[in-house]
């Protein structure tokens, strides 16, 4: 779960990057998503991705981020975005998964 949080916060965080960020803002938002997707229960098994891409692909589409969700199966969809560059550096693949492991709380 962590990476996936990692790639989501990335992911919120590159259109700050064209300009001097406002940090507080930046942190302020990381916050809200990250808290979103650990309430959302994706834990495996079953997994119920779907839950969790649905949330990301919503947050890249607010802004202006073209995504699509890809399934074998409908509960454990994959989230994939493409920031198109202008060939000028090499591009960068980011990826993770974002279901979560039951752990025992003993």
């Amino acid at each position: 779960m962590k990476r996936y949080l990692a790639i989501v916060l990335l992911a919120s965080l590159l259109p700050a990057f064209a300009q001097t960020p406002d940090w507080e803002k930046v942190n302020e938002e990381a916050m809200h998503h990250f808290q979103a997707l650990v309430r959302i229960d994706s834990t495996d098994p079953p997994g119920n991705e779907t839950r969790v891409a649905e949330y990301v692909k919503g947050v890249l589409e607010a802004d202006g981020i073209p995504v699509t969700l890809a399934a074998k199966d409908p509960t454990r969809a994959n989230v994939i975005a493409r920031l198109k560059g202008n060939g000028s550096k090499k591009p960068l693949l980011i990826m993770g998964h974002s279901d979560t492991v039951r752990v025992d709380p003993s």
